[in-house]
């Protein structure tokens, strides 16, 4: 009875080791996702730097840097040969890269209509975005830390890019507009220096909640410098136009492309050190999750052999205890008596002997 017992006890144990077992399955997956969508978000953000350097190269009437376009490009469509299927960014690469290739093909001189062009890339591009992070589950992560990086280098971290050169070439733009539009040049760019300071300012308090809410001794050294760097530069930017009162002249180009191209720069550093934070943070989990597994494992193990072995030892002392089988039952008779015997039998009591 007690073997039975403790071989019934082992369906729980299994139960409950292959709820543990899928569960630790499941977030393995979940992380090698995200991973999958950092590595997709790096490219992206190659992207963007080159993009919005030749929209405020064409729109100020200078040559674009098609080199760098192509290059970045080419290493998108690696990463989304690879990964487009399981991230389903494939169609919608595939569609932004055809948009890409069409923005050597608009004709220069009317920079309203060139700004139009790259304003409709950079939205998708910004799109994008959005689909990388969502399909890699990286919007859904339950860490703190993690959950505010991939939201700044996802998400506010390009808008600021992108809000910051397009800042710039609205600014070439007005230069170039009839005084009678003067006015509506100004609240343009009213609405494009808030569109550069918002963002910028909502990635300030979100990598400073990651910093606050993580375990990691490294994050906010390697973070925090970069992060002052980049508010810096937006700074820098938003001042450089001025009151943007309507009484004072309107902002320079000049003035502008130097703030335009230092904000790239530290956007790009600390977009790279963002992601690479994460990568790590997420690494460092799948590792602890494999811990997790083999302990689970062992875990496991020791119940089987605790059940096992007990019941093994048990059976074989109950059958020693058995006693041996000796065949069939023989019954004895009696002797017969002999001759002597049967004589006595017979002689006369008193007889002499």
């Amino acid at each position: 009875m007690r073997p039975l017992l403790a071989f019934a006890l082992l369906i729980p144990v299994g139960v409950l080791f292959g709820q543990a077992w899928q569960g630790q399955s499941d977030r393995l997956s979940f992380a090698a996702k995200e991973r999958h969508g950092i590595e997709y978000l790096t490219t992206l953000g190659q992207v963007t730097t080159a993009v919005t350097d030749a929209q405020s190269a064409a729109v100020a009437g200078r040559p674009a840097d098609r080199a760098a376009v192509t290059r970045a490009v080419d290493a998108a469509t690696e990463v989304d040969d690879r990964l487009g299927e399981e991230l389903r960014t494939s169609e919608r690469w595939s569609g932004l890269r055809v948009k890409i290739e069409a923005l050597s093909s608009v004709p220069g001189g009317d920079r309203a209509r060139i700004y139009d062009a790259y304003g409709e890339v950079t939205d998708l591009l910004l799109a994008l975005y959005g689909k990388v992070r969502e399909n890699s589950q990286l919007i859904r992560d339950p860490e703190a830390d993690t959950y505010f990086l991939q939201d700044g280098a996802a998400e506010e971290l390009p808008e600021s890019v992108v809000a910051a050169g397009r800042f710039a070439d609205l600014v070439v733009i007005a230069a170039g507009r009839p005084a009678a539009e003067r006015t509506a040049a100004i609240a343009d760019l009213v609405s494009a220096r808030g569109a550069v300071l918002d963002p910028a300012a909502d990635l300030a308090d979100g990598l400073q909640s990651a910093v606050d809410s993580t375990e990691s001794r490294t994050l906010g050294g390697n973070l925090l410098s970069r992060l002052d760097r980049f508010r810096r530069s937006m700074d820098g930017l938003a001042s450089s136009a001025g009151t943007l009162d309507g009484r004072s002249p309107l902002p320079t180009a000049d003035r502008l492309n130097p703030a335009r191209i230092e904000v790239q720069a530290a956007a790009s550093e600390l977009s790279n050190s963002i992601l690479a934070e994460l990568d790590v943070l997420i690494a460092d989990r799948r590792s602890s999750i494999r811990t997790e597994r083999a302990v689970s494992l062992v875990a496991f193990a020791v119940a089987v052999l605790g059940c096992a072995v007990p019941s093994v030892l048990a059976l074989r002392k109950r059958r020693r205890r058995r006693r041996p089988f000796g065949g069939p039952h023989r019954t004895v008779l009696p002797r017969a008596a002999g001759p002597e015997q049967n004589q006595s039998q017979w002689e006369p009591v008193g007889a002499a002997r």
